[in-house]
């Protein structure tokens, strides 16, 4: 009588005379193989993971265990977590009073995210007035502040075909963070197919932009009034202007990324702090920007006249 077996994952009855040498736990089938070979493979690092933990007692490392299965950790893992059908986040949850790391692994990851934490070590100036009326010139153009829905802190960023004015404002940035500069080659153009070349810029995270992207984003770009009232200076206004401006045919702001209301609150300070009138007009999308008026740009003609910014001239010498 042949000796049979069951395929350990399907149940199927095999013959071990008709089983190949290498599947003499299934039935044969790539589905069950494959199934197989994982189920084996997180036995032995189970196996591994057991033997490991064992050495670190015999060491007196204390260790961390799941509230779950009474295991044994470092550090309770997302990937562990999976097998009971939670997240860490869940987990925390569920047993807020319970820790997830040892007390070696907590000291190895705050060693880590010190050393990763490049504006603690960066001998740059700290943040000033000038700073912040280029960062809000900046933010009402081109400008953004990027932060990761898992990170703590911010970084500026901004992108752009123009070498000259990108690298004056990685200069000038560079006098507070520790910033990157990096030539770039875009997608293929849909329509045509060609690709430009460009510059980055982005600055490492810092405390510092972290509190200005609480206040300049709430889910879009907003338009943050108190931060704009202190540093909406002529400075910041001639960054506004290199950025987002145009100076052929009329002096024109472009604010599309913003409601009505706050170009219109834009418009009005314009106004009244540097006389600067004009209208607030719409494009074919219905996006609102300003555009000033003949005796306005004399005005700004004669601001501009002071500032002397690589790149920009066509800009500026209107």
């Amino acid at each position: 009588m042949r000796q049979t077996f069951h395929c350990v994952v399907c149940g199927k009855k095999v013959e071990l005379g008709l089983a190949h040498q290498a599947c003499r736990h299934t039935c044969g089938s790539a589905e069950c193989q494959a199934v197989y070979q994982k189920r084996y493979i997180a036995q032995v690092d189970r196996c591994r993971q057991n033997n490991r933990i064992k050495l670190l007692q015999s060491q007196g490392i204390d260790m961390v265990t799941c509230a779950v299965c009474n295991q044994q950790f470092e550090m309770i893992h997302h990937n562990h977590l999976k097998t009971h059908g939670l997240t860490v986040k869940e987990y925390k949850k569920l047993y807020p009073d319970l820790p997830t790391l040892n007390s070696r692994m907590k000291q190895t990851r705050g060693q880590g995210a010190l050393a990763q934490s490049h504006y603690l070590s960066y001998l740059g100036k700290e943040p000033d007035h000038k700073l912040y009326e280029f960062l809000t010139g900046s933010l009402l153009g081109d400008g953004s502040l990027e932060k990761a829905y898992n990170k703590r802190n911010a970084r500026y960023a901004e992108g752009g075909s123009n070498q000259k004015y990108l690298e004056w404002k990685h200069e000038f940035i560079s006098q507070y963070f520790s910033c990157s500069f990096k030539e770039y080659l875009s997608l293929p153009h849909p329509k045509t197919g060609k690709r430009y070349k460009g510059w980055w810029l982005r600055t490492t995270v810092n405390p510092a932009l972290t509190q200005l992207h609480s206040q300049w984003y709430n889910s879009k770009k907003v338009i943050p009034k108190s931060l704009i009232l202190e540093y909406l200076t002529e400075f910041a206004l001639i960054i506004w202007l290199c950025d987002d401006g145009c100076s052929s045919g009329g002096i024109k702001l472009y604010t599309l990324a913003f409601s009505e209301d706050e170009v219109k609150f834009l418009a009005d300070l314009l106004k009244a702090r540097f006389h600067l009138q004009g209208s607030i007009l719409k494009n074919k999308n219905n996006q609102p920007f300003i555009r000033l008026n003949a005796t306005s740009k004399l005005i700004l003609r004669e601001m501009t006249s002071k500032y002397i910014i690589p790149g920009m001239q066509y800009k500026l010498n209107f």
